[in-house]
């Protein structure tokens, strides 16, 4: 597998619900080191692309490659123990566990030490856990969220909890980090930190596919966007193409055309 080939491929993705198309022959390619945004209006298939690619649904028909492996027919535990980890929109599980404990239970997808071991606590079920806390730690320095550790998600204000959703996807190792609308319900500052963290991850190596109705974070993050309406890809380029593609407009109702004016991008 060279370094040039896409780290996963989707191949006419269908997927209906009782007689509802929410995809209808979906192709997507993610190239590696790349960040990828899927972008669409409301209904247009973006969290049921997500979902089959994760193992969270499975599709009528279609494949879904994992670098060359079909993927189509695991689950989600099995997918993001091969590397494709996802993050949630709503990042308020387990009110009562603190950051620390959200990240430490982040990591039992990745050990495989037997029972009797981890019972225990010796030989691999020793190194794993030293080999856990510490990238744990790594983890909660690089996201900067260190007076986070020892408070509970509810005390938490909701900027903090997508930090740390993110963290707790990071713990994972991701090869392929899949952010669901990680802007979703953030002030400015924030969104700031956010995008800056998403660059920061960017920049370790990590492939990312961004799912964001943010169209300023969507144009200034990404490589290539992805455009899908009513289940289907309308369009596909970079993010100066995508601005001035005709179907993108009309799939937002003219909506974009505000970002064309911020972005300073014309004609």
């Amino acid at each position: 597998m060279s370094e040039s080939d896409p780290v996963l491929v989707g191949e006419d993705i269908h997927l209906s619900f009782d007689g509802v198309r929410a995809l209808d022959g979906v192709n997507v390619s993610i190239q590696r080191g790349r960040i990828v945004s899927i972008i669409g209006p409301n209904g247009a298939g973006k969290t049921c692309l997500v979902n089959c690619i994760t193992g969270y649904y499975r599709p009528q028909r279609g494949r879904i490659l994992l670098e060359g492996r079909d993927i189509v027919s695991l689950g989600p535990h099995r997918v993001a123990r091969l590397g494709v980890v996802r993050t949630f929109q709503d990042p308020t599980t387990y009110p009562n566990m603190t950051a620390l404990d959200i990240l430490t239970a982040g990591r039992y997808l990745k050990t495989g030490a037997s029972l009797l071991h981890s019972m225990l606590y010796f030989g691999r079920s020793r190194r794993e856990e030293i080999a856990s806390r510490r990238l744990v730690e790594e983890v909660i320095s690089f996201v900067h969220i260190e007076h986070l550790r020892r408070l509970p998600v509810a005390m938490m204000s909701y900027g903090d909890r997508k930090q740390v959703e993110i963290a707790r996807a990071l713990v994972m190792e991701p090869r392929l980090l899949i952010l669901d609308e990680p802007m979703s319900g953030l002030d400015e500052a924030m969104k700031e930190v956010v995008s800056d963290l998403i660059m920061s991850v960017f920049k370790q190596g990590v492939t990312i596919v961004l799912v964001e109705h943010d169209m300023q974070a969507v144009m200034e993050l990404s490589h290539s966007i992805i455009v899908l309406d009513f289940g289907q890809k309308v369009a596909e380029g970079t993010p100066a193409e995508i601005i001035r593609d005709p179907r993108v407009t009309e799939a937002y109702l003219g909506g974009i055309a505000g970002i064309v004016a911020e972005t300073g991008e014309s004609g």
